[in-house]
């Protein structure tokens, strides 16, 4: 019974993971933050949300108003926060790689998943010991079905709104913009929790019942759409940002025309790119990638020195256009190399 619980609560996160990983179309996050996200939500934020509730529970009998105070105030809020303070971490020590709201939101949702998938395991794990197969199977559809995004959703809102602060070049929206994006996920998580102990305890027809479920599930998606929403918007601006600041490397020469259309293109990269490796041209297929990195890295470091006014990125702003003069000089010598080899052929 736990070997299907396990496989129930983490293959569906993994797999909503992926795909969000994957939309991250333009600069990879690296992988070691990626696995770090995971992982604090799904052991250290567990355990630290724990603490937090046993010791913030309200001290009331059984009932109604101990459950409606518990899952609506006391439990969104320790367990905001504590997914929280990985993002906190993240964009105060490594605030470099947050180039867009998509970042923001691809953290959060990282955390939100990892903290589902255990939440959900040591839910149906009960369940099972409890009631069996069919309860563990009914509670699953519930969790993982009709809400299997929820933590993704509550989180993401706070990594919504530290990667908007990390944006802005005033202190202010800087202080106020990530307590709002915190408290957006508090709230939806609030309003999840207490519509379910509603729902739980008071006596309503089934035909309330029904629609209170219905709108529960309806409210939760809006949010998940108005999420990812926020996070493509990100990515749209991220194409912005590539097309204005890698122009100015085509017309100081330095960047050729066909890889600064790639860059602008997902499309393009991957017929590029797979093109190379198809036909077995595994060192085109490694300096491309390099190049587009590169080329990409030097545009969100060109528009952050800019946007967000930071001066020291010039250095690396220098460093990064070099790397990428060297990286073309290389693959240019590369193609002379096998041009020459099939001549003399």
């Amino acid at each position: 019974m736990a070997w299907a619980a396990f496989l129930l609560a983490y293959s569906p996160v993994l797999l909503y993971s992926l795909f969000l990983w994957w939309l991250d179309r333009y600069e990879k996050e690296p992988g070691r933050l990626i696995f770090t996200a995971f992982f604090w939500g799904m052991l250290p934020a567990i355990v630290l949300a724990l603490l937090a509730e046993v010791t913030l529970e309200p001290p009331l009998e059984e009932g109604f108003l101990r459950d409606l105070i518990s899952g609506s105030l006391v439990a969104p809020l320790a367990e905001e926060t504590a997914k929280g303070l990985f993002l906190l971490f993240l964009f105060w020590f490594q605030r470099k790689e947050i180039d867009s709201l998509y970042d923001g939101f691809l953290y959060g949702s990282l955390v939100g998943f990892g903290f589902e998938a255990t939440e959900n395991f040591l839910y149906l794990v009960g369940a099972g010991e409890e009631g069996g197969r069919e309860a563990l199977l009914g509670l699953a559809l519930l969790r993982i079905g009709f809400f299997g995004l929820n933590h993704a959703v509550f989180t993401g809102f706070t990594g919504l709104g530290l990667a908007a602060a990390r944006l802005f070049p005033h202190w202010i929206p800087r202080l106020i913009v990530p307590v709002l994006g915190w408290g957006a996920g508090v709230a939806l998580h609030a309003f999840h929790n207490g519509m379910l102990s509603v729902l739980g305890h008071l006596e309503i027809s089934e035909e309330l019942s029904l629609i209170g479920f219905a709108s529960l599930v309806a409210a939760n998606w809006m949010g998940a759409l108005m999420a990812l929403a926020l996070g493509l918007w990100g990515l749209y601006r991220e194409r912005i940002w590539i097309t204005r600041h890698l122009r100015e490397e085509v017309e100081r020469g330095i960047l050729p025309d066909p890889i600064y259309r790639d860059c602008r293109s997902l499309w393009r990269r991957g017929v590029r790119r797979w093109g190379a490796l198809l036909r077995g041209d595994l060192r085109e297929w490694r300096a491309l990638g390099r190049i587009y990195h590169v080329a990409i890295e030097l545009a969100f470091r060109k528009h952050q020195q800019e946007a967000i006014r930071e001066a020291h990125r010039e250095s690396e702003i220098v460093r990064l256009r070099q790397e990428l003069q060297r990286l073309l000089r290389s693959r240019e010598d590369s193609e002379d190399e096998t041009t020459t080899c099939h001549h003399e052929a």
